[in-house]
């Protein structure tokens, strides 16, 4: 049951709540964010480019 929460959140909730965030950016901060945000919490993506 862990893991199915754990990934529920990682691959879904993570990604969807954070794109409807970020489409808030822009009019909490009055600007475009200068960096797109990645979603990667774990830093997975990250490790496998550099391998």
């Amino acid at each position: 049951m862990y893991k199915i929460l754990k990934n529920a959140y990682k691959n879904f909730w993570v990604p969807v709540m954070g794109r409807i965030v970020s489409r808030l950016i822009p009019l909490l901060e009055g600007k475009a964010p200068e960096k797109i945000p990645t979603y990667d919490i774990d830093c997975d993506k990250k490790q496998m480019r550099k391998s």
